[in-house]
This record gives C-alpha cells, sequence and structure tokens, in this order.
C-alpha cells in the first residue's frame, strides 16, 4: 500500500495504514473520501486538517518550499522543520525562565520541575531533529 493509494487513511493514520489488510484500506479510504466530499463546503474540517499535517505541513502550516527527490524526504524536511521550530520556542522559553530566575520577582519563577521538564523536551527535541536530518 502506498499513501496515494490511500490519502484519506494515511491522513487519519500514518505509516498503521501498511499493517492494514487491502480490502478493510480500500473500505476505509472509499468511506473517508465521501466523507470528505460531502464536507468540502463546510470549510477547514479535523480530517482535512489532518491531511494537510500529514502531507509536509512546513512549521509555518503551508507546504513545504523546496522541490524534494521524493514525497517521503518532501515529509521528513517538513517534520524537521516543524521540529526546529518547536526546539525553537522551547529554547527561548527557557532562556526567559533563566533570566526571570536570575532577575525577576520570585511569584513570576517556576519550579525546577518545570524548567527540567522543559530541557528534558529540548534534549527530546535535538535527538530527534538529528534522525530527521540523517534520514533526509
Amino acid at each position: 500500500m502506498t499513501t496515494s493509494l490511500y490519502p484519506y487513511l494515511f491522513a487519519t493514520l500514518g505509516d498503521a495504514v501498511e499493517r492494514l489488510p487491502e480490502d478493510l484500506a480500500k473500505a476505509l479510504e472509499t468511506t473517508l473520501g465521501s466523507t470528505m466530499s460531502a464536507q468540502t463546503d463546510e470549510g477547514i474540517t479535523l480530517l482535512g486538517c489532518l491531511q494537510g499535517i500529514r502531507h509536509v505541513e512546513a512549521a509555518d502550516g503551508r507546504p513545504w518550499p523546496w522541490k524534494t527527490r521524493t514525497q517521503g524526504h518532501g515529509i521528513a524536511m517538513a517534520r524537521l522543520d516543524r521540529a526546529n521550530a518547536g526546539l525553537t520556542l522551547l529554547l527561548e522559553l527557557l532562556h526567559a525562565m533563566e533570566r526571570v530566575r536570575v532577575d525577576g520577582d520570585a511569584d513570576q519563577q517556576v519550579g525546577d520541575d518545570v524548567r527540567e521538564g522543559v530541557l528534558l523536551a529540548c534534549r527530546g527535541l535535538a535527538e530527534y531533529v538529528g534522525l530527521q536530518v540523517h534520514a533526509a
């Protein structure tokens, strides 16, 4: 199975589509397709947003702007872009928390557990960015 054969199902389940039996995937794709067709005039839908996110939306919510070798490469680059944007935000937050810890009022400070949680999130995202860079 490929994502091009089952775009709605891939938008909903991602790579788990590969583990579905062919007949079940076809039936689900048909159902999701008819649901999407009926909702096209309704504007933004959950399934439509999922499909857009799974189909190479970068951190700014737009399709990945560069030509890529394959659709998978475009998806990897978009995921890398989103992870990098998340990491940047967390580091800015950590920087602000440190400034408040050093120079701010006591009632504006966050606890050690929050700082450690943000550090762990930064580490996790940095590791993910590293994996995506090597994969792309």
